[in-house]
């Protein structure tokens, strides 16, 4: 029987194939960390050559790792923030070809919107079932006016997992003065992503090479987000290498994160997951 066609995705669209091999390979991991209940079928349901992404298992591992640590990390503050909030809106931007609104299962009385491009919608209509809380909107997040349907008295969660790096900085900071401008309050849950990790994704990963998709530039210092939004205040930052998760990793792993915490040059290269507040508490 023949897979879902992902012919119509290209560049930019084409990297959600990366994160989703990344979540297959941990839920069939024997350790898992996110352990994804939908990724394997997800993966397996669509027609794609996975060896574009030229995968060696050195890096697959390490994919795994990162994809799935972060991922762990959204989905809990995601989670604290709907307990706190059972009326929240949840805006996943960039949602790819992500579970998380399945994997988070929101209750009754919040409303979650997946956001992400037309072909990438598409795909993701023939991979999750829908519900009547998880809504999907298709369109490109340098669009005026989509904002305006969504309620804007409710506080909200907007989870930008791995966002930056293919939006320009311009664009990105333009997003997040709407967001602001729109809601009365709520968090902005951002992957950070600094210079170095922008050179080395387009020099050494092999799969972003192969898409062809281009990469924005990082910043090394999370406090530039206040500086772009002055809406923005930075409460919560967490490190990759001093993440709970540390210890599910492998022997090897476990050591590099010990040496990385004890080193201050290496232990800053870590910009981990980061959450900024906005408007009243």
């Amino acid at each position: 029987m023949p897979g879902i066609s992902t012919a119509g995705l290209s560049g930019i669209e084409e990297t959600s194939l990366i994160t989703l091999h990344a979540r297959a390979l941990d839920a069939r991991s024997d350790h898992p960390i996110l352990d994804d209940p939908y990724a394997e079928k997800a993966a397996q349901a669509l027609d794609y050559d996975w060896q574009r992404l030229q995968p060696t298992p050195r890096l697959e591992e390490k994919e795994r790792l990162n994809v799935s640590i972060r991922a762990v990390h959204f989905d809990r503050w995601v989670r604290r923030f709907i307990d706190r909030h059972p009326d929240a809106v949840v805006l996943d931007l960039g949602c790819g070809l992500d579970s998380r609104g399945h994997r988070i299962a929101p209750p009754p009385g919040v409303d979650w919107y997946d956001v992400d491009l037309p072909a990438i919608m598409a795909i993701r209509a023939q991979l999750y079932a829908g519900t009547d809380r998880i809504h999907p909107l298709a369109l490109s997040l340098d669009e005026d006016g989509w904002l305006e349907a969504l309620p804007a008295d409710r506080p909200v969660v907007v989870v930008m997992d791995g966002l930056y790096p293919w939006m320009t900085r311009p664009t990105f900071i333009r997003l997040l003065r709407r967001i602001t401008a729109h809601f009365d309050r709520g968090e902005i849950l951002l992957l950070g992503f600094s210079r170095l990790s922008s050179r080395m994704m387009r020099k050494v990963v092999p799969a972003i090479k192969a898409i062809g998709a281009p990469v924005n530039e990082g910043f090394d210092d999370p406090h530039d987000v206040e500086r772009w939004n002055s809406d923005l205040r930075l409460v919560e930052r967490q490190r990759f290498i001093s993440s709970p998760e540390v210890a599910k990793m492998p022997p090897g792993e476990r050591i590099r994160c010990r040496i990385m915490r004890v080193i201050p040059g290496m232990a800053r290269m870590d910009k981990g997951m980061l959450r900024f507040a906005f408007g009243r508490p």
